[in-house]
């Protein structure tokens, strides 16, 4: 028995010294496999991270797309409600031309009818006269026929007055006859006189009827031939407007080309208008509404073409931000409106005194940060709202954009 426990003790001693190494070989590799799965860990999390970071760095230039695609919106909205603006204005026009050509569609018609009545009355007329003809043919005829009775009765009368003598006592009746037919002679005569009076005074009245609706014709015609030539002149003054205000932009386009280019200046013509946008970095410092002398250069080019429209209106128009003035400037400029309207002021004084622009042509209008060209919602939406606009408009246009404006208000 003792032999046998010594025996398993040591198969078992055996045993435990032949599994040692191979349990520490496990844990060699347990341990190893751990550290590569820590490892890959590891990795795996600064994977994470960079995703992480990629993800955000995605969605914030989505954002900014975003943000920039907000801001091209706003734009077009403005754009298509001044495409809005400017089709009201040539409807305007259309109705203006619309009417003229009414009117003369009216006076043509009234012309034509004119013509259908002067045909008409002179078909009736011609149809009276010649009722009138045959009723004095009738006359005449009648007349002729008394006259032969007359003679007839002559005859008879001198054949009774010598045969009185012979029947002095059958006279009575004979007389009678022949008076009561000398009466009836005279009646007639009178009826004939009467109407023959009556016929040339017709014809007369009539003659002058016709000279009245002739003469009323050629006037009628008169009126349709100046109004066609007004109309033509008007199309040819209007077409001829246009090209002069193109001509115009053209010049300031070439003469400011190179701010036009850096996108300090934007130039903008539509029929009888053209708006100059001066970004106000170019004449102003930050607060102030003194022009700078990197402005001079830009307003005498500019001043240089507008005098050569002298039959022009000049609309010099400030705009601010909607940031409020600085407590350093506050008691000079209470608000936005005294700094809009400063520095337009300051820029039709230069126009005046330096290019000598007549200042009966110009206004100076201040809107503060009322109309912006877009929202006042970034740093980069206020820089391009802080401007100076100069509008050159035809008098007649601006005073229709000035009652436009007043009935809005």
């Amino acid at each position: 028995m003792r032999t046998k426990l010594i025996f398993l003790g040591s198969i078992l001693v055996g045993t435990f010294l032949l599994l040692v190494p191979f349990e520490s070989s496990a844990c060699k590799k347990v341990k190893q496999d751990n550290e590569e799965l820590q490892w890959e860990l590891e990795l795996s999390r600064q994977r994470n991270a960079d995703l992480e970071m990629h993800v955000q760095e995605q969605q914030d230039q989505i954002e900014k797309q975003n943000q920039e695609i907000m801001d091209f919106q706003n734009q077009l909205a403005m754009k298509i409600q001044e495409i809005m603006e400017m089709q009201n204005q040539i409807d305007m026009k259309n109705n203006e031309l619309q009417r003229l050509y009414d009117d003369v569609q009216v006076l043509e018609k009234n012309v034509a009818e004119l013509n259908t009545t002067l045909q008409a009355r002179g078909d009736q007329l011609s149809n009276q006269i010649v009722l009138l003809t045959q009723k004095k043919q009738d006359i005449e005829n009648q007349i002729l026929s008394l006259k032969n009775d007359i003679d007839a009765t002559s005859k008879r009368s001198e054949r009774l007055s010598q045969l009185v003598d012979e029947y002095q006592r059958k006279t009575s009746n004979q007389s009678v006859e022949i008076t009561n037919l000398k009466t009836e002679r005279d009646r007639l005569q009178k009826n004939v006189n009467e109407l023959s009076n009556s016929l040339k005074a017709k014809t007369d009245e009539l003659s002058k009827q016709i000279a009245n609706l002739t003469a009323d014709k050629q006037n009628l015609e008169k009126q349709i031939t100046a109004l066609k030539k007004n109309i033509d002149a008007q199309l040819a003054a209007e077409a001829a407007e246009k090209e002069r205000m193109k001509v115009t932009y053209d010049q300031l386009m070439a003469s400011l080309k190179q701010e036009v280019g850096q996108q300090l200046i934007e130039i903008q013509h539509y029929r009888d208008a053209l708006t100059i946008n001066i970004m106000d970095k170019i004449f102003f410092d930050s607060g102030k509404a003194e022009i700078k002398l990197s402005g001079y250069d830009v307003l005498r080019r500019v001043g240089a073409i507008l005098k050569t429209v002298p039959d022009k209106v000049i609309r010099i128009e400030g705009h601010t931000d909607d940031i409020p003035i600085g407590q350093k400037i506050v008691e000079k400029y209470p608000t936005n409106w005294e700094l809009g309207a400063a520095r337009a002021a300051n820029v039709a004084e230069f126009l005046r005194k330096d290019v000598g622009i007549d200042p009966k042509r110009m206004t100076v209008v201040s809107y503060s940060m009322y109309r912006p060209l877009v929202p006042h919602t970034t740093n980069a939406n206020r820089t391009k709202n802080r401007r100076i606009e100069i509008v050159v408009l035809d008098k007649l246009f601006y005073q229709m954009v000035e009652v436009k404006e007043s009935m809005k208000q």
